[in-house]
């Protein structure tokens, strides 16, 4: 209830009032730097990455000391939200709590997002005004992550993704430029090599591919080039060793024809071709799959996560050892299918 203006009785604000330092038009200022619009800086940096529960805890130190030092900001609030592989979440609301987060489920951590709220003074301006920091941690990319009305859609890459929202460009700046040194130090630089076979390992499957044709064609012509000669030494044997009965002759040479060895020659070659060419597409496609040597970014908030980066790095162990060995498989292949190729022709 409002107190009456004509009574004589001192009011108590102590009821239903909140009395503030400022005149109105103080007031309206105040109001205007705490829920105006600010400008917001937003900058996306993909890599490979392992982001722990201390990456998380050293991005609140460093963000923290930078306001508190520089600006002699107020935090209002730090939000972290963590997502799992089961499309749940969890939500920690002080630094409290993530400082002592302990995961028990087991499930796997896939990405995070913190926010920060701070309440700034700046020297130039009268009242102090709220800038937000915002860093989204994404390591996995095939599928995305839903949030309220917002839609996170994960990128070909894992990435942090910042958004600044502030009301002084300079502090802002500032701000986007301290967390993107902190990324980069994160962020493990892949390989040059594993670099190039991730982007031309179709271009590597189709060198294999043609490695392969390649090599039995090579080795189809020497064999064939054998049997060729051997046949012709049969034929100038056998009508050296007739002499000059010309009868005998045609009969070896009419018998030698009727085996019709050349239409042997022909199909078992093709047939031959016709095998390689297919190993040749089996080996390409496998060789492509392993060329795929790329890293994968990890958020190891639980330890299923921990478990689950271990069994990916096996089987990128794996797959670049079968990688290596495909080289010599690929040549042992063209090898033994030649004396398979010759062994018939000898028949």
């Amino acid at each position: 209830m409002k107190p009456d203006e004509h009574s004589t009785q001192p009011n108590n604000f102590q009821k239903g009032y909140l009395a503030l330092p400022y005149e109105e038009e103080d007031f309206k200022e105040f109001i205007v730097g705490l829920l105006g619009k600010p400008q917001t800086i937003t900058k996306r940096l993909k890599g490979v990455f392992e982001i722990h529960l201390q990456d998380l805890q050293n991005f609140h130190e460093l963000i923290n000391q930078r306001i508190v030092q520089q600006n002699g900001g107020k935090l209002i609030q730090l939000k972290t939200k963590i997502y799992f592989n089961d499309e749940s979440s969890v939500l920690l609301s002080t630094y409290g709590e993530l400082l002592t987060y302990n995961e028990v489920k087991p499930i796997i951590s896939e990405a995070v997002k913190m926010s920060w709220s701070y309440l700034i003074q700046f020297s130039d301006k009268k009242f102090p005004e709220k800038q937000e920091i915002e860093i989204t941690i994404i390591s996995t990319p095939d599928r995305r992550l839903i949030e309220d009305d917002d839609l996170l859609y994960y990128l070909p890459k894992s990435e942090f993704r910042l958004n600044i929202q502030h009301t002084a460009r300079s502090w802002g700046s500032d701000i986007e430029s301290l967390l993107s040194h902190q990324i980069n130090s994160i962020v493990v630089p892949q390989s040059k090599w594993r670099i190039f076979l991730n982007r031309n390992s179709y271009k590597v499957a189709t060198f294999f591919g043609v490695l392969i044709v390649f090599s039995a064609s090579i080795g189809i012509f020497f064999v064939v080039r054998t049997y060729v000669e051997t046949q012709t030494n049969i034929v100038d044997t056998e009508i050296k060793r007739t002499g000059t009965d010309i009868i005998q002759k045609m009969d070896f040479l009419l018998k030698y024809i009727a085996s019709n060895r050349r239409a042997k020659l022909d199909a078992i070659t093709t047939i031959i071709l016709t095998g390689f060419l297919l190993i040749s597409v089996a080996m390409g496609a496998w060789v492509q799959s392993l060329a795929k040597l790329e890293e994968n970014s990890y958020v190891i908030l639980t330890r299923e996560a921990q478990k689950a980066k271990d069994r990916q790095e096996k089987r990128l162990k794996k797959k670049l050892i079968l990688f290596l060995l495909s080289f010599c498989l690929s040549i042992i292949t063209g090898v033994i299918a030649n004396l398979i190729f010759k062994w018939i022709m000898s028949r």
